[in-house]
C-alpha cells in the first residue's frame, strides 16, 4: 500500500509542477505590437494603429487563456488525486 501512496503523491508533486510551470508562462505573455523600422523592431504607438493594438490584446488574452486552461486543468489533478491520497491513507490506517 505504500507504494501505491508513493505513486499517487509523487504524480500529485508533478501535476502540482506542471500548473504552477502553465500559470508562470501565463503571467510572462506580452502584449506589445512591434513594426519593423530601419531593420529594427519598434513598438507600435497606441494612436497610429489602434487596430493593431486591438489584435494585439485579443492574441494576447487568447495566449493567457491557453495556459490558464492548463494550468487549471493540472490543479483540479493535483487536488483530485491529493484527495484519495488522504482516503486511502485514512481508511488504510482505520483498517489496521
Amino acid at each position: 500500500m505504500s507504494i501505491l501512496l508513493g505513486i499517487l503523491a509523487l504524480a500529485t508533486f508533478s501535476s502540482g509542477g506542471a500548473s504552477a510551470y502553465y500559470w508562470y508562462q501565463s503571467s510572462k505573455v506580452m502584449v506589445m505590437p512591434m513594426e519593423m523600422v530601419n531593420g529594427e523592431l519598434q513598438p507600435i504607438s497606441v494612436e497610429s494603429n489602434t487596430a493593431e493594438w486591438i489584435n494585439a490584446v485579443y492574441l494576447g488574452i487568447k495566449k493567457t487563456g491557453g495556459f490558464n486552461k492548463k494550468a487549471s486543468i493540472f490543479t483540479a489533478i493535483a487536488v483530485s488525486l491529493s484527495v484519495i491520497t488522504s482516503f486511502i491513507s485514512v481508511f488504510c490506517a482505520n483498517a489496521a
